[in-house]
């Protein structure tokens, strides 16, 4: 079935009209850039006609509408008869045109239906804040609301008796500085520092969408009963949650192409990249530990490993790298699986600088370009066979004193913990944009 994208490049009689994928396509709505990188908005089957406002009153009302994981925005201020509208992306480009002030309720029940969720003129959620930039030739100005606080060029900060007194302020900021010529240039999200509460959505706007409850787990016993709920716990989220993240393990290809691509550069090489991985737990199941068997061990025979990717606008609290260190590889959280690391080649490269004990170490987790890896320090061994988990960086491998056996903390028990923490952080997030 033909998308509204198609049907504009047919209408170009096939010519070129864009250099990357749209940014937005849905019904009787496609926002692209053409040949000169400038954002083009077909609306209702017409081009929106991009005039900067000029000569206009000051501003009575404002109204925001959000895409945030796509980074999109409505933005409308009401001056008087007329309205100022800017559609575009965050921190991008926009379109700006000028309407009838009585047709902004029109206008905004129309985004809402194609998504766009609502939100306040200086907030998003109550952890994301919009960030105005305006411009008077070189001058700059930026000025945002926080909690009650509005904050000049992002440093200065005027702390407020209220948040609508704060919002007062801003705008009265914002009267004086366009009164001297300038003019908004830039819209973008920032990560709040105080609390801000939840935007409020419009009467007629149409329901938000109910999220599954978080799945309740229940306390593992054995470090072997850790790795497995851990799995477990990535599994749920995995399916609970079909956009912003996925864990290669899970996908089932090719019903879940389009959820791949949407979080890789190139599902192609990102396929290649980690071949052995992808769907390797539709088929795995938990077991008993063998005799002697170490939880990584167990894990390594039962699962293999963990490849988990996010959508870069559901990080926030968690520190990601590129899967694989390669770009194109994932934007990961957490990625673990034997032979990552190629460590007597460090060692080799190091020389006379190798710390002492730097070949003992195996490394399971990525990130080590960044110092988000970690390691095994095999230097000491527990009764059950399992080795202190210590950070890596290949730029500046440290050697931690050697942990006594008896203090080690098992695989499974340190993965547990970190899955926990992770998805909790991470599902919260999801949540907030979803």
């Amino acid at each position: 079935m033909a998308t509204n994208w198609d049907r504009l490049i047919q209408l170009n009689g096939g010519a070129k009209i864009y250099y990357v994928e749209p940014r937005l396509d849905v019904k009787n709505e496609v926002w692209f850039y053409n040949a000169n990188a400038a954002l083009v908005i077909s609306s209702s089957g017409a081009l929106v006609p991009s005039k900067p406002a000029k000569g206009l009153g000051a501003v009575t009302d404002r109204a925001t509408l959000y895409q945030v994981a796509r980074a999109l925005v409505v933005d409308v201020e009401v001056r008087s008869e007329h309205a100022v509208v800017r559609r575009g992306v965050l921190n991008g480009s926009y379109v700006e045109n000028v309407i009838a002030a009585g047709d902004v309720p029109a206008l905004l029940a129309t985004y809402r239906k194609l998504g766009f969720r609502d939100g306040s003129p200086w907030h998003a959620t109550p952890k994301r804040v919009l960030v105005r930039e305006f411009r008077k030739g070189a001058a700059k100005w930026t000025v945002h609301v926080d909690g009650s606080s509005v904050f000049e060029d992002w440093r200065t900060e005027h702390k407020q008796k209220s948040r609508d007194a704060a919002i007062a302020y801003a705008n009265a900021l914002i009267s004086k500085k366009e009164k001297l010529g300038f003019n908004t240039r830039l819209i973008e999200l920032t990560d709040a520092k105080y609390a801000n509460p939840t935007p409020k959505a419009a009467a007629t706007a149409p329901p938000k969408p109910k999220l599954p409850a978080r799945t309740k787990f229940a306390k593992p016993t054995t470090p072997y009963q850790a790795v497995d709920t851990a799995v477990a716990m990535l599994r749920d989220m995995h399916q609970r949650f079909n956009k912003y993240h996925f864990v290669a393990e899970c996908l089932d290809l090719p019903s879940e192409k389009t959820r791949l691509a949407d979080l890789t550069q190139s599902a192609a090489f990102f396929t290649k990249l980690h071949r052995k991985r992808i769907g390797r737990w539709r088929t795995a199941k938990a077991s008993a530990p063998k005799k002697g068997e170490s939880s990584w061990a167990y894990f390594v025979r039962v699962y293999g490993s963990i490849t988990w990717i996010l959508d870069g606008e559901v990080d926030g609290g968690v520190q990601c790298f590129h899967g694989g260190n390669v770009s194109g590889g994932g934007w990961s959280p957490l990625e673990i699986n034997e032979g990552e690391y190629n460590i007597k080649g460090l060692v080799k490269a190091l020389g006379a600088d190798a710390p002492a004990g730097l070949a003992q170490f195996e490394v399971f987790h990525g990130g080590w370009h960044h110092g988000l890896s970690f390691a095994f320090d095999r230097r000491s061994v527990s009764a059950t066979g399992e080795s202190a988990i210590v950070p890596f960086d290949d730029g500046d491998p440290q050697i931690p004193k050697i942990t006594a056996a008896a203090k080690i903390v098992p695989f499974g028990t340190w993965l547990h913990k970190r899955v926990q923490q992770l998805t909790a952080t991470v599902e919260a997030n999801i949540r907030e944009i979803w």
